[in-house]
């Protein structure tokens, strides 16, 4: 019986699925990662990366980016009209990054899906 030529599959190609491939691949671990959408395709869902988020994808090298594209919100308000709601700070966090990134998963999967690449992750659409 022939031996796979990956150890891990992965399924879904969004910003988690590439990471976690990318990271995979790092620690030299093979792996396929495979998506019902072919490359490109996922639209954005969410719009925030948190500081663990950005703490995680740092040995991927797409931090930098990242905040170079994206927003930093340190202070969380939601407000009706006028009125604050409430009022979240994030300067306490004990991290380097004490603050949300306002950055559409877009924007993220492109990052994490060049890393991918860049460390020769295999994708594949179903």
């Amino acid at each position: 019986m022939p031996q796979p030529d990956h150890t891990v599959v992965i399924v879904g190609a969004g910003p988690t699925g590439l990471a976690l491939g990318a990271e995979l691949k790092r620690l030299g671990v093979s792996s396929l990662i495979l998506d019902r959408l072919e490359a490109g395709a996922n639209t954005s869902r969410a719009a925030v990366v948190h500081a663990r988020t950005l703490e995680v994808l740092e040995p991927l090298g797409v931090t930098p980016e990242l905040l170079q594209e994206g927003i930093v919100v340190p202070i969380f308000r939601v407000r009706d009209r006028s009125r604050i709601l409430t009022s979240i700070s994030f300067k306490d966090l004990d991290t380097k990054y004490p603050f949300t990134l306002m950055c559409p998963q877009n924007h993220r999967g492109g990052f994490t899906a060049a890393a991918a690449v860049a460390r020769g992750c295999c994708a594949a659409s179903l």
